[in-house]
């Protein structure tokens, strides 16, 4: 009785883990494990030379620049920053001749775009990452005594001479670079042009001209929490879907779309283009939205090798299709499976790179 025990137990135990391989084996990849993009808020300081254009040498207008940010990441691509930034102005009154210097503080709101993931995509793995920024802000100038002594002094004619304190509207631009020496810590340089009213340095310039002041720095930038966060594999199903298009409505979440090729070519058909035009208002509609891209290739014409890649030809192409058409490159994800999986019984479908729509809450 024992051995008829042990042995119905040895099938049932043998049943099921054949089961389960069989299970495994019918499974397939949907979505890789991957890096996701996280907001996060950054914190800098920086220092270093502040330049005001005027009628001195260069090297005599040369002032020390102070900065303090604090940005927030909304996507992969922008950020709003607050900066303050301040310290002290140079000029010089040509006749008599009179040097004089003021300080400032400036409070402004930037808006920041990281460059490398606007034009290249968005690599976590980069250290490198410079950025553009264009802001406004307030200019709080005070103790121009040296204006003023000279005033009082030589009867300098300053034509727009202020006294105490003076509020100035500032419109600024700039380039700069953060390089990462792990996930928290950055060198940062930052080149800005910051745009004045006229009487900023107390002279009257030529046609009522705008004054400017420059500042190059360099400082470190602190990450306040994790800017990407690692997903599991999305697995499912391999994917055998109808040839015809799919019927996109606005409150799906998920669907799936055919782009069909001809054979041994990886170019996208004119007849092809209203179901991706479709895709990309879906897309548009639903910014939590990802896709995946996976091209094949019919495995009773070509090669495995012109098959694998042409299978990934077709998916870079519809990849590029979406990319140029408004949808950013972190919302695609691309994968290939050469003629090593036939998703439809009648061959020449599978010249085909299947789209599939996954919301975000799958990542």
């Amino acid at each position: 009785m024992n051995h008829c025990y042990k042995i119905t137990l040895l099938s049932v135990l043998m049943i099921i883990f054949f089961s389960t391989v069989r299970a495994q084996e019918n499974r397939e990849l949907l979505l890789g494990p991957m890096d996701v993009f996280v907001p996060h808020w950054e914190l800098g300081v920086e220092a270093g030379a502040g330049y005001d254009v005027g009628e001195d040498k260069f090297a005599n207008l040369i002032t020390p620049a102070v900065q303090v940010t604090a940005a927030y990441h909304f996507n992969e691509f922008l950020a709003a920053r607050l900066a303050v930034s301040g310290f002290q102005s140079k000029n010089l009154y040509v006749f008599p001749e009179e040097k004089y210097k003021w300080n400032f503080v400036q409070p402004a709101l930037d808006l920041k775009l990281d460059l490398s993931s606007l034009f290249l995509g968005w690599v976590p793995e980069n250290t490198f990452r410079p950025y553009a920024y264009l802001g406004a802000g307030l200019n709080v100038s005070f103790n121009n005594d040296d204006a003023v002594n000279a005033d009082k002094r030589w009867g300098v004619d300053f034509e727009k001479l202020w006294r105490d304190n003076r509020l100035n509207p500032v419109v600024r631009g700039g380039l700069g670079f953060d390089w990462w020496f792990n996930d928290k810590i950055a060198l940062t340089g930052d080149a800005c042009a910051n745009m004045l009213p006229d009487h900023y340095n107390s002279k009257y310039g030529k046609y009522d001209n705008r004054d400017w002041h420059i500042t190059a720095m360099l400082g470190l930038r602190f990450r306040l929490g994790d800017a990407n966060k690692h997903t599991e594999p999305v697995w499912g199903e391999p994917p055998v879907v109808n040839p015809q298009p799919a019927k996109i409505t606005r409150d799906q979440v998920d669907l799936t779309v055919n782009v069909q090729f001809i054979i041994n070519q990886s170019i996208i058909r004119d007849t092809e283009t209203g179901k991706l035009q479709e895709l990309i208002y879906f897309l548009q509609q639903h910014p939590e939205a990802h896709v995946l891209l996976t091209g094949y290739a019919d495995k009773e014409t070509g090669t495995p090798s012109i098959n694998e890649r042409l299978s990934r030809e077709r998916a870079d192409a519809v990849a590029n299709y979406l990319s140029t058409h408004g949808i950013s490159s972190y919302r695609i994800h691309k994968d290939h499976k050469g003629d090593r999986i036939q998703p439809f019984d009648f061959p020449p479908q599978n010249r085909v790179c299947i789209c599939i729509v996954l919301n975000r809450r799958y990542l």
